[in-house]
């Protein structure tokens, strides 16, 4: 055999064994592996109608625990899963994010839901499972808990009324949030929950847990997150608006003028003041095309469009902080051109 041919030999040789070959990692099994639990009863829920109609939030309370360190992460060496009833189909799977006892999810959008052909009430099974990779038996490493019809909750889309208890997920969360500072005891001052007037809410640590096992949880359920150490008061600048009030249409033109441009915006499909707007502009723009075609002289039409903002505003057809804005526009304009072009 050449040397040549022997070198193609081995290099074919080399190959297959990278592409066949791979390294096995291998760990022990937890010491502890489970839906944590509040007594007997395991933590979790399925959350319906949270974002969309028809969509569904799996959400549960994780607990893989290892006595001695472990160099493999938790989104390596483990999974939790959402299967169908019978447990042959995988419907939706994500990594565990840590180990030892903390919040887990899987959001599933209407689509997504009728998809998996998923009706509320189904016996689902959550599991929690070591990697196939990691582990060459799930025995030890994996625990199943099928859902009952009492744990699918209608959040209604958020609708609370404004009260933060009579929010689902939020009492659910809160509930949870308990468990684990309970589980985990941290020390004063990190504490996951927050007391506000006599109602719970996150703390800045405990959303940070929860919106790193449960993302988008902020939009979810954006009064979860809605506390404050104590309420912010001083140095707030105080304003009646007593003079922005008199620049409207109706204090400056009466009732047939404001109900005019009121049908405008109505038209336009705009509301009253962006009718006002446009109407300032229109005139603007045609009073400027008429300056220009007898001066002909650009600086004269930015200094009398300089002036409309401020007229526009006291006619109550634009918006004080608006006229605010097409002023500063315009003084631009008239720098750019005084040093940067020279005069028109």
């Amino acid at each position: 055999m050449t040397l040549k041919r022997f070198l193609r030999v081995l290099a074919v040789v080399l190959v297959t064994i990278i592409l066949v070959a791979s390294p096995v990692l291998a760990m022990a099994n937890p010491n502890g592996i489970a839906f944590y639990c509040v007594g007997t009863q395991p933590v979790y829920k399925v959350f319906y109608n949270v974002l969309e109609s028809d969509d569904m939030l799996f959400v549960a309370e994780q607990y893989v625990h290892y006595a001695v360190t472990q160099n493999i992460t938790a989104s390596e060496a483990f999974l939790f899963e959402v299967l169908n009833t019978t447990g042959n189909d995988t419907i939706a799977s994500i990594p565990l994010n840590e180990y030892e006892a903390k919040p887990i999810s899987i959001y599933l959008s209407a689509t997504q839901v009728a998809t998996a052909n998923i009706t509320v009430g189904d016996a689902l099974i959550l599991r929690i499972m070591g990697n196939p990779l990691i582990f060459a038996s799930p025995t030890g490493n994996s625990v199943n808990s099928t859902l009952a019809g009492s744990d699918y909750v209608d959040q209604l889309l958020g609708d609370d009324g404004g009260v933060a208890t009579s929010n689902n997920l939020r009492n659910f969360l809160i509930n949870l949030a308990d468990d684990l500072e309970t589980f985990d005891g941290p020390p004063a001052g990190s504490e996951y929950i927050v007391t506000v007037s006599g109602v719970k809410y996150l703390s800045t640590i405990g959303g940070s847990i929860f919106l790193e096992g449960i993302p988008g949880l902020d939009a979810m359920c954006p009064i979860l997150f809605q506390y404050a150490s104590s309420p912010s008061t001083g140095d707030e600048p105080e304003s009646t608006g007593a003079y922005a009030s008199t620049l409207s249409p109706l204090a400056k033109w009466g009732q047939t003028a404001s109900d005019g441009l009121t049908n405008l915006g109505i038209y336009l499909g705009i509301n009253q003041q962006l009718a006002g707007t446009a109407m300032l502009l229109t005139l603007a723009a045609g009073l400027a095309i008429f300056v220009y075609s007898r001066t002909q002289s650009g600086m004269v039409v930015l200094l009398l469009v300089g002036t409309m903002p401020f007229l526009g505003a006291w006619m109550g057809l634009l918006p004080i902080a608006l006229a605010f804005i097409f002023t500063i526009v315009v003084v631009v304009l008239m720098g750019f051109f005084f040093f940067s072009r020279g005069t028109l």
